[in-house]
């Protein structure tokens, strides 16, 4: 069924929570969400704010299909990865960010850098931080100018699902209060020159976002990427590094190549990862594992490396938020924190949803509408605050901690 390669996957919560009839129906539904993007003068002087700004842009769209309306210095030039030399404008042009509002003051908004709301709805600043940020109901304050790229991903990830919160959910609390965000990790130190990334869906890509938005000297020089997947339709929704040109593509060529345009040397296996059969060495210092699968986890004893970071993000209508990451070597074997059966790969798949009756009465296809019921619920929002914390843990220095759980909708 061509649906469960082209399914948007944050639309696919409508579906499940039985909010709509139809995916046609979701699409419009989200076709009707819209925000305003609003970015004071110099946001480039704070690393952070530039890095919440692009990342706002980028998966903003993916998301609200009504539309993205930007205000802003247009003409400042940008200056992280791929968009130095490119205006705030081109950048949002070639992310499908319009300039142009219509006459609606009630359009939810997020502010970075300094000013006030414009109308009693949905108004949210956020501020960056060298260790985390902030999100102010109300009112938006300049960002420090040492704030990290980690702290504006993961800041734009947290103001993007309050945004959502608010719009899809009603929820009575979302831009109503301060969020303060403290990032993981104890000491800061610049990225493993040589690295290992395992699995290239939303969450890898939204690490090698955050991890290719620092300064030169700051990311990677070799980087092996490893994940058997091709890019498809559905990929666009959720993944930043990805675009309409690449489906069809194997997401590792795709993906090499916007690191090699940064002077990245990859190294490309577009195999899966197999650890069953015995014990594998990596010659990289760090390995960062973001494949959501409960054999390869149990396995992860057996990946030898200075350094293996997994993180992984939940499933589900209550569960597309939280977030779990595990360092290793650890007190705790893998085998053991993983023990237990597979519940999921044995949970029975609903499609009495009437948005799934309907696609298996229009489509006859029993076994393609399991297929599409049985998709992740994704968000590019929540992939990138995962990434980001990520990234920050890949460059946090020696661990104290080998374990660590968040909740975007809960900060």
């Amino acid at each position: 069924m061509k649906l469960a390669e082209s399914l948007n996957r944050t639309m696919k919560l409508a579906m499940d929570e039985g909010r709509v009839q139809s995916y046609q129906e979701a699409i419009a539904l989200f076709a009707s969400f819209r925000l305003r993007l609003q970015v004071a003068p110099g946001f480039k002087s704070s690393p952070g704010a530039e890095a919440a700004v692009l990342t706002l842009l980028r998966a903003g769209p993916k998301t609200f299909l009504g539309g993205i309306e930007l205000f802003g210095p247009l003409d400042e030039m940008c200056t992280l990865a791929w968009f130095t030399g490119k205006t705030l404008g081109e950048v949002a042009v070639s992310c499908g960010v319009r300039f142009e509002a219509r006459d609606d003051v009630h359009v939810p908004t997020i502010c970075v850098g300094a000013g006030e709301a414009t109308s009693d709805g949905f108004w949210l600043g956020l501020h960056l931080r060298s260790d985390g940020f902030a999100l102010t109901p109300g009112a938006s304050f300049t960002s420090e100018p040492d704030s990290s790229v980690e702290a504006g991903v993961a800041g734009a990830g947290a103001a993007l699902n309050q945004a959502f919160q608010h719009i899809y959910r009603r929820a009575p609390q979302a831009g109503l209060r301060e969020i303060p965000f403290k990032l993981p990790g104890n000491n800061w130190s610049a990225a493993a020159r040589g690295q290992w990334l395992i699995g290239l869906g939303h969450l890898g890509q939204a690490y090698l976002w955050t991890l290719m938005l620092r300064s030169a000297e700051q990311r990677p020089v070799v980087v092996r990427l490893t994940d058997d997947d091709k890019v498809s339709a559905s990929s666009l929704s959720t993944c930043l590094l990805v675009d309409a040109a690449d489906v069809g593509r194997q997401k590792t060529d795709a993906v090499a190549e916007r690191l090699e345009a940064l002077g990245v040397t990859v190294q490309r296996d577009s195999v899966r990862l197999a650890l069953d059969a015995g014990p594998v060495e990596s010659e990289h210092q760090l390995c960062i594992v973001a494949v959501d699968t409960l054999t390869l986890r149990r396995a992860l004893d057996r990946l030898h490396s200075s350094c293996v970071l997994e993180a992984g993000i939940g499933d589900g209508v209550d569960g597309f938020t939280r977030i779990q990451a595990h360092a290793f070597p650890s007190k705790r074997l893998a085998r053991d924190i993983w023990a237990g059966a597979d519940l999921k790969a044995s949970r029975a798949v609903d499609i009495s949803k009437p948005a799934y009756r309907r696609l298996l009465q229009e489509s006859g296809d029993e076994c393609g509408t399991t297929l599409v019921a049985g998709r992740s619920v994704a968000t590019p929002f929540v992939g990138a605050f995962a990434g980001a914390v990520l990234a920050r843990l890949s460059a946090a220095g020696e661990l104290r901690e080998h374990a660590w759980n968040f909740d975007v909708s809960a900060l």
